[in-house]
């Protein structure tokens, strides 16, 4: 495997904004709305012949476990602990934060290393921002701009020192790549789940995967980045793309679920095979039933799958 490196930082600091800049692709859905980002989202990233695994995480935020800020810190844990560098990345403009000490404080208690980013280091106006970093105690923090890409010949510098440390396995496919160069024969399936908000397609997916990778529980439209994830199904590669439901569009009215139903069309797009997930209460909405013909309009093969059927109160 090649370095992993997870971007962590508290809500609306640029994390996705650098992650696409890395990727060199705008993988990850960006937005002035903080918060943003909530499911962990891997692709390949370079900074000149540097290339290394890149994981964008959800913004950290101090709540309690069971809420869904709770479970989002959970998920951007987990990318820490399975990282080889953490990316810590402050708001030089808007300055140190109660949030952003103390996750300092538990980020100096890993065993993960960290590199100290300050962003938003356009001009002069960050300067103090990017010195009052120093009080986190994680090292001389990185002046860079995730937005004019600003800053990167030093951030290189830092990780290389990482790269020459670590010893890569045996290389493979990263869940973000497209599958450029690939022979039609042995390139991954792409697969992508879709159907209406909340009728279970994170709970699906974290199921064919046998691990909680995706981010569930009873809200709706949690999912808002169509996330690609790698799985292995009796030796066949396969990218599975969990994507955010899908309203009617005379229901949508916010610019971010605008963003995430555009996020998901995509998905649909650039897959293979689709999977329409359906709730075993409400089979067959309206909703069901444009988006089975958008996806054959699309010349993707259509799979239906019923979900729920456990509390299906009709089952004949």
């Amino acid at each position: 495997m090649p370095l992993t490196v997870a971007i962590i930082g508290r809500p609306n600091v640029g994390k996705s904004t650098l992650f696409n800049r890395l990727t060199g692709k705008r993988h990850a859905i960006v937005d002035d709305t903080p918060g943003v980002t909530r499911d962990r989202r891997e692709g390949d990233a370079r900074i000149g012949d540097l290339t290394f695994r890149l994981i964008d995480t959800a913004g950290l935020e101090d709540a309690d476990d069971a809420s869904l800020e709770g479970r989002m810190r959970h998920q951007t844990e987990q990318a820490v602990a399975e990282a080889d560098v953490a990316l810590f990345m402050i708001d030089a403009r808007a300055g140190l934060t109660p949030v952003d000490e103390h996750f300092a404080q538990w980020l100096r208690a890993q065993k993960t290393p960290v590199i100290l980013l300050a962003n938003k280091c356009e001009g002069n106006a960050a300067e103090a921002g990017r010195m009052e970093a120093y009080r986190l105690g994680l090292g001389d923090p990185l002046a860079v701009s995730a937005e004019h890409g600003g800053g990167l010949v030093d951030l290189f510098d830092a990780l290389a020192a990482y790269e020459d440390a670590h010893v890569p396995g045996p290389a493979g496919n990263a869940a973000g790549s497209e599958g450029e160069g690939e022979d039609a024969d042995t390139r991954p399936l792409t697969m992508a789940i879709v159907g209406r908000p909340n009728v279970g397609k994170s709970t699906m997916v974290n199921r064919l995967l046998g691990k909680d990778r995706m981010l569930t529980g009873p809200e709706a439209g949690i999912t808002r980045d169509a996330i690609t994830i790698p799985w292995n199904y009796k030796g066949r590669e396969v990218r599975l793309v969990d994507t955010a439901g899908m309203r009617r569009r005379g229901k949508i009215e916010e610019k971010l679920e605008i963003l995430s139903v555009q996020d998901s069309r995509r998905a649909v797009q650039y897959a293979e095979v689709v999977v329409l997930v359906l709730d075993s209460n409400a089979i067959l909405d309206k909703q069901d039933l444009t988006l089975a013909r958008q996806v054959v309009e699309e010349g993707r093969a259509l799979l239906i799958a019923v979900n729920k059927w456990d509390v299906a109160e009709d089952r004949k």
